[in-house]
């Protein structure tokens, strides 16, 4: 017999399934790449400390990525941005100073957003609609804004938290290694506002690279970048 102390939490998670499905669909959020590949993606970049060395490692491997900029990085290290271009990659906008979504005011969270689609089209002297919101956080007001920007969100399905202090290259790898066919990789090649200074240091996430490719290329699946 089901323990009747489960139904409100059954009902819940229910109730937040259909949220989180109806804001997608409202926002036109992007989870699953094609078939037989696997797309990795950083965030919270670009930085002259961290970004630089997984561009190499990227560049070594044959790995095309997609990278979620936010706005005044973009604004401080511009030729990192086109960099990330020259060198195959993907970039989309990240808001501008990576605010917690769930903070903020509509108006305020709409300029963040516009500002930081700004800053990356300045630099790369085109409009680019990709987008991810920081946190991955999105309700159904702030959906309906993102979809009147005309902004493309996409968010991930393996998250293997390398943004957390003392996390290792082979908890990073563990994980991320494991992404199967259509998976999308959250990685940082920066972590902005961090509540430890010691999150700082990607040295984890660069070390735990080549392990990841090789893991997923062991499977038959091939890396590709966002659309």
């Amino acid at each position: 017999m089901r323990d009747l102390r489960d139904v409100p939490r059954a009902v819940r998670a229910r109730k937040e399934r259909l949220q989180w499905t109806a804001r997608d669909r409202l926002a036109g959020v992007g989870r699953r790449v094609a078939e037989g590949t696997v797309a990795l993606t950083f965030d919270d970049g670009p930085h002259p400390s961290s970004t630089p060395l997984v561009l190499d490692l990227l560049g070594e491997l044959g790995v095309r990525a997609t990278f979620f900029c936010v706005g005044r990085n973009v604004r401080a290290h511009p030729d990192l941005v086109r960099r990330v271009v020259a060198e195959g990659h993907q970039v989309g906008s990240h808001s501008c100073t990576h605010p917690h979504p769930a903070g903020v005011r509509l108006g305020a969270l709409a300029e963040e957003y516009r500002s930081g689609r700004s800053a990356v089209a300045e630099v790369l002297g085109r409009d680019v609609a990709l987008f991810r919101p920081p946190n991955g956080h999105l309700t159904l007001t702030s959906a309906s804004m993102v979809r009147c920007q005309g902004l493309a969100p996409w968010l991930w399905t393996v998250d293997p938290q390398d943004w957390r202090p003392g996390v290792t290259a082979g908890d990073i790898a563990g994980i991320a290694g494991a992404a199967g066919s259509g998976d999308v990789v959250l990685l940082h090649d920066w972590v902005e506002k961090p509540t430890d200074v010691r999150a700082l240091d990607r040295s984890a996430t660069i070390r735990a690279l080549p392990a990841v490719v090789r893991a997923v290329r062991t499977r038959g699946l091939e890396f590709r970048s966002l659309p």
